[in-house]
Parts: structure tokens; C-alpha cells; sequence
């Protein structure tokens, strides 16, 4: 089963989720006014006008109960907190800060880098793919080893989506992915150089094969994630 994931690209960062989530809430508000008519026969009921559109902000995009395993909770939960700060958090996002308040003082404030917090893009499978800003994160850390390392936490993360040319690519109708790419699934014994061996003929394909698919580190590839194979043109 695919692993849904958020990954920023400036700075460069990925979260995979060991569960996916339980549920994903769409939601989108119109506002719209009316104009009293001042007629008692324009309508039923009298001096009332029909709904005049003002604005429909981008969807909210609510992941409910995304579960987190393992050593390294706490990081991928600090990450997804990060998110929510302009430059992205860690040392990477501190130094695009440092860089971004440096440039923004050379131009008088006319180009600021550290103004809203970075893009992140939501994935899974080959229905979700969405663009957006973390709004809001609440962690629930449930379990913990010994030491007090936390092995186990709760998210529900909510995403203002951003506007995006992605999810109106067309896709491929037999993988669902891009024009031209197949997918595979992964088995036991599989490893992205011998998939890169089998489908392209060299084991150096694998950087091509894991950036397709967003994937950081390609030894947590596990059997049964499905990834989709670069068409040629990708891989030229």
C-alpha cells in the first residue's frame, strides 16, 4: 500500500506517514453578499436579491490521524512544526533566514525570502497530490520507550492549499501516474538499484527512480510501497 508523505522543497525535507491517515476532510467557504431590493415583488420573500459571489479562499485540506512510528518520532513531528515558521525550521531553515534577512536588508525590503512559511506537497498514492502551507499541527505523543524517547504519536495536520499547475497533469491510465511511467511494486529482496538494473539496464537509475517518487532515503523501501518507473524522457 502507497505511504502518503509531505515533503517541503526549500529547505529540502520530507515526512512519511507509517499509517496513513484515517481520514482527509476537503473543506472551501464562499462568502457572498446580497443587496436589499427595495421591490415587493422582485421575489419571494419580498425585497430579498439573489447572492452576489465576493471570494472563495483555497480548500483546507485535513489529514485526521496520521500515525508516526519508531526512533525518530520526535524529529519527524518537530519537522512538521517547523513547517509552520518562515524559513521551515532546523539548521537549514535558520540559515535561509539568516540569508533571506540579509538579502531583504541589500534591497531596502524589496525582496524578503523569510515571508511565509514553505510550500509543502502533499502525496499519496496517485488521487492526492496537493501543494500547500501547514495551518495547523496537533501532536499526541501515546507512547514512549524507556528512556523516554516518544515510539509513537497522533497528528492531525490541516493545509491551506496553495495554487498549483500539478494536479491537473494528465495521467497515465493503466499506472495513474505521469504520461509514459509504469509502476512497480516493491518485493522482498527488492532495493531501487535492482529495480533500476532490471527496468533501465543500470543501477545508477535509482536517483532518477527515487526522485519520481520523492523518496530521501532509498533504504526505507519497503515491500509492498508501489513506485513509479521514469519514462524516457525523465530519465534523458
Amino acid at each position: 500500500m502507497a505511504r502518503a508523505s509531505l515533503q517541503s522543497m526549500m529547505p529540502p525535507a520530507m515526512v512519511s506517514f507509517d499509517l496513513n491517515p484515517e481520514q482527509i476532510v476537503m473543506s472551501r467557504t464562499a462568502s457572498l453578499m446580497t443587496r436589499p431590493n427595495a421591490s415587493s415583488n422582485a421575489g419571494t420573500p419580498g425585497g430579498a436579491s439573489g447572492s452576489i459571489f465576493k471570494k472563495a479562499p483555497a480548500p483546507m485540506i485535513t489529514l485526521n490521524k496520521v500515525t508516526f512510528l519508531g526512533d525518530d518520532v520526535k524529529s519527524r513531528c518537530d519537522q512538521l512544526l517547523g513547517w509552520m515558521s518562515p524559513g521551515g525550521g532546523g539548521l537549514l531553515g535558520a540559515a535561509m533566514q539568516l540569508g533571506g534577512a540579509a538579502l531583504s536588508a541589500a534591497t531596502g525590503g524589496m525582496v524578503n525570502l523569510i515571508s511565509r512559511p514553505p510550500l509543502v506537497m502533499f502525496t499519496w498514492g496517485s488521487s492526492f497530490l496537493y501543494q500547500g502551507i501547514v495551518n495547523t499541527c496537533n501532536v499526541t505523543y501515546s507512547r514512549f520507550a524507556k528512556d523516554g524517547t516518544p515510539v509513537r504519536a497522533e497528528v492531525t495536520i490541516r493545509l491551506q492549499e496553495q495554487p498549483s499547475l500539478l494536479a491537473l497533469l494528465p495521467t497515465n491510465p493503466t499506472s495513474q501516474g505521469l504520461p509514459g511511467r509504469t509502476a512497480h511494486t516493491v518485493s522482498s529482496g527488492d532495493s531501487l538499484a535492482r529495480i533500476a538494473t532490471e527496468q533501465y539496464g543500470s543501477p545508477g537509475r535509482w536517483r532518477q527512480i527515487a526522485d519520481c517518487n520523492n523518496i530521501d532515503d532509498p533504504l526505507r523501501v519497503k515491500p509492498g510501497d508501489r513506485v513509479y518507473l521514469p519514462n524516457p524522457g525523465e530519465l534523458a
